[in-house]
């Protein structure tokens, strides 16, 4: 099942957040942090328009990942957030 157009504007969102953050890591000296945060995100933009493309896939192999690296000090919870965003989805199949 691909996924809808309001899930990819709820991505490219979490996108947004996901660049402001890698920008204050960066001015904060944690380049390492900022990398692989930028690491995480950077095949979303073209991934999410691909008809194989799964978000529990992108959750599991780059966001826990990230998160599990880095569990104090993130701005923002991207995995939780992909967790709403999956389960949208199920909501919008489910009717």
């Amino acid at each position: 099942m691909q996924i809808t157009d309001a899930q990819r504007q709820l991505l490219s969102e979490l996108m947004h957040r996901a660049f402001v953050e890698i920008r204050m890591l960066g001015a904060t000296g944690k380049s390492e942090q900022a990398s692989d945060l930028a690491d995480a995100f950077h095949n979303l933009p073209t991934d999410m328009w691909k008809d194989d493309f799964k978000l529990e896939f992108f959750r599991d192999a780059f966001l826990q990942v990230y998160q599990q690296k880095y569990p104090e000090g993130r701005v923002f919870d991207y995995l939780a957030r992909v967790n709403e965003i999956i389960a949208m989805g199920e909501d919008y199949t489910s009717n």
